[in-house]
């Protein structure tokens, strides 16, 4: 009986060792979580782009002409002027360059500094036509898209805005060469 009961202790006493060192590994975990995600218009975006707007709060001409809002979403609308019982504009010039400016502001609405950045086909210095740029006396040194390769990126702390960024289109392109294109418009905190 005795070497029953030592062979159980020492059983008992392994069991346990083992226990106590083991490594707390395993093969595999599944587990649910939340997730919570929220869309919104790009004016309450992180990004936010709007319709470009003065000191005072009073939208730019062209931002009211050729800027739209459809659900929230911004696009750019060159394709004739706004109702006007005198205008019967229809397009941009042929064999001209065509200037846009004041068209778009665009804040950082985030929690972190972001570069800003535009991407496209459609923009001169990606292949396209398009020069995209900012009139905005803080930031403009590094926001030149002109059609001669400079392309920048921009710091925009938070609550920050690149304000006044327009458009031209220059000489020779045809409506048909950049007729439903994108423009994207993107910001990376860098982390």
């Amino acid at each position: 009986m005795q070497r029953r009961k030592f062979i159980a202790s020492v059983g008992s006493l392994a069991a346990g060792s083992a226990a106590a060192v083991g490594t707390g590994a395993f093969t595999s975990v599944t587990a649910d979580r939340g997730l919570s995600i929220e869309t919104a218009g790009d004016a309450n975006a992180f990004l936010s782009i709007t319709k470009a707007e003065d000191g005072d709060g009073n939208t730019y001409a062209n931002a009211k002409e050729y800027v739209e809002i459809d659900n929230g979403q911004v696009s750019l609308d060159f394709t004739q002027a706004d109702d006007n019982s005198f205008s019967s504009a229809s397009g941009i010039n042929k064999n001209a360059k065509t200037v846009f400016d004041r068209l778009l502001d665009v804040t950082n609405n985030g929690t972190q500094d972001v570069e800003f950045w535009i991407e496209s086909d459609l923009v001169a210095s990606n292949g396209g036509f398009l020069g995209i740029y900012s009139e905005d006396d803080d930031k403009g040194t590094g926001f030149d898209v002109d059609g001669s390769g400079n392309w920048g990126k921009v710091t925009l702390t938070p609550g920050e805005t690149l304000e006044d960024i327009g458009v031209y289109i220059p000489a020779g392109v045809s409506p048909s060469e950049v007729q439903g294109g994108t423009i994207t418009f993107k910001a990376d905190s860098g982390n």
